[in-house]
């Protein structure tokens, strides 16, 4: 249970702390960037697009599956999907999980899942973006199917850019835990710090430190060093792979994460 736990904490955190991607590297979040296919070498406002184009608005959809192991436990596996509409310095998004644990002692497997819905909104000041999110997990359906309870959260999210090729980020986001019919969950706290790269005009790479307070009683903190990648195939497609490594004894070793997304203007 405590390895599960911890799973759900970290997949929170990705599907929060990692939702960055800036495929057009013009140094606007995808999240609240209004005109996604900016060329490189344009300069655009504070909204994503180049001065005097217009905006529709932006929908970005993503499909993808995570995996957990080490050598201690039974391996997890998540298939997710990801939507996410923005304008103006406004965005909402819901996303949805899937888990399936494989029992290595009974040789059988458990599965679980929920939904997550937040929206949010964009600050600029020169080169520091900070943006304020407020949302919810829904259980899908009872515990023992889903995690059986419903959690609010708030998140924070800094971001310092030097230049158009480099960032630091700082995410912090507080989760109230609702109770299931079975566990009392407790509400934690989990950050990110970390930096990015745009190592091209069509992939972005960064680095982080990670931590998820547990939500459960006796239950061990989530500790893990990310590397995320962003790769633009066209002007619609794109790629995004991360791989965290846990730091604790009661995390994954190993966590890979693949998705394919498209946007639509």
């Amino acid at each position: 249970m405590k390895y599960f736990k911890l799973y759900l904490l970290s997949l929170l955190l990705t599907s929060t702390a990692f939702a960055y991607t800036d495929n057009d590297i013009d140094g606007v979040d995808d999240s609240i960037d209004e005109c996604l296919n900016t060329p490189f070498d344009v300069l655009v406002g504070e909204n994503g697009c180049a001065f005097g184009q217009s905006n529709h608005g932006a929908l970005t959809l993503k499909i993808g599956s995570d995996i957990s192991f080490n050598q201690l436990s039974d391996t997890n596996t998540n298939i997710n999907f990801f939507a996410n509409y923005s304008y103006n310095n406004w965005n909402i998004s819901l996303s949805s999980s899937h888990y399936t644990t494989y029992d290595s002692v009974n040789g059988e497997n458990s599965e679980a899942g929920d939904l997550y819905l937040s929206a949010g909104y964009l600050f600029k000041n020169d080169n520091l973006h900070t943006k304020f999110s407020l949302g919810s997990k829904l259980a899908t359906a009872d515990e023992g199917v889903g995690t059986g309870e419903n959690d609010y959260f708030a998140s924070l999210y800094l971001n310092y850019y030097i230049g158009n090729k480099q960032d630091f980020f700082l995410y912090y986001g507080y989760t109230l835990s609702g109770d299931s019919a079975s566990i009392d969950y407790k509400d934690f706290s989990a950050i990110s710090l970390g930096t990015g790269y745009a190592v091209s005009d069509k992939w972005y790479s960064g680095i982080s430190y990670d931590y998820a307070g547990a939500n459960i009683a006796d239950g061990e903190s989530y500790k893990a060093l990310s590397w995320f990648n962003s790769y633009a195939f066209t002007e619609q497609f794109f790629v995004t792979l991360n791989y965290a490594h846990g730091l604790d004894d009661f995390s994954y070793d190993h966590t890979l994460s693949l998705k394919l997304g498209v946007t639509f203007e």
